[in-house]
């Protein structure tokens, strides 16, 4: 029969050796888990500034659609019943509709800038770190 350093009874405790063995590997992963612990806290970090950002480019889209929908009714009809005293019907009704859509468009442009900035919210930062953190890590080891 063989000894070991346990015996397989059920009330039995670890040995030395188990002991030691866990603590040494606690502590050499203790490190690892810190720093990807730090990874992920700065990766949500930067996924919310982003979805901020595509959020602000939502609200702006909202913003720009609802200002040509009003626009269009309200002001309108003022602008072109007031340029209808110097010009023809038609020529007022044109220039008014051309400003209108210019400040659309413009508007428009904006929040789809914004939305492009925070989508996807992929955290390009944290990534871009996390590699430079392990190619000098790697280096350092070499």
């Amino acid at each position: 029969m063989t000894t070991t350093d346990r015996d397989d009874t059920a009330d039995s405790k670890p040995s030395f050796r188990d002991t030691v063995t866990a603590g040494l590997v606690q502590k050499a992963l203790e490190p690892v888990l810190r720093a990807v612990r730090d990874e992920v806290a700065s990766a949500r970090r930067e996924v919310s500034e982003r979805a901020s950002g595509a959020k602000n480019g939502l609200v702006l889209t909202g913003v720009a659609v609802a200002f040509a929908l009003t626009t269009l009714i309200a002001l309108a009809g003022f602008a072109v019943a007031l340029l209808a005293i110097v010009l023809p019907l038609w020529a007022a009704t044109g220039i008014t509709f051309a400003v209108f859509a210019i400040v659309t468009a413009v508007l428009l442009l904006v929040g789809i800038r914004g939305i492009r900035r925070g989508i996807p919210p992929v955290p390009k930062d944290t990534l871009r770190s996390a590699r430079d953190r392990v190619t000098n890590r790697d280096e350092r080891a070499a």
